[in-house]
């Protein structure tokens, strides 16, 4: 049973990302190691989901339209 759970817990943290129809490898790359600020007005990404700021969500590969 406890097997069963976490490869189902791989399974959904490893396909989150490629879930959503929005998320880019490169974006992830390109701001993989960027400093973002500590600024967090809240904004929401194309996978409708709310991060702290712009930087934060490219750093996850999600654009912010």
């Amino acid at each position: 049973m406890k097997v069963l759970l976490f490869i189902t817990l791989l399974l959904t943290i490893f396909s989150c990302k490629k879930e959503s129809g929005c998320y880019d490898a490169q974006l992830e790359q390109q701001f993989r190691n960027s400093f973002c600020t500590s600024d967090c007005p809240g904004v929401i990404g194309c996978d409708v989901k709310t991060y702290c700021n712009e930087c934060e969500a490219n750093r996850q590969g999600i654009r912010v339209d």
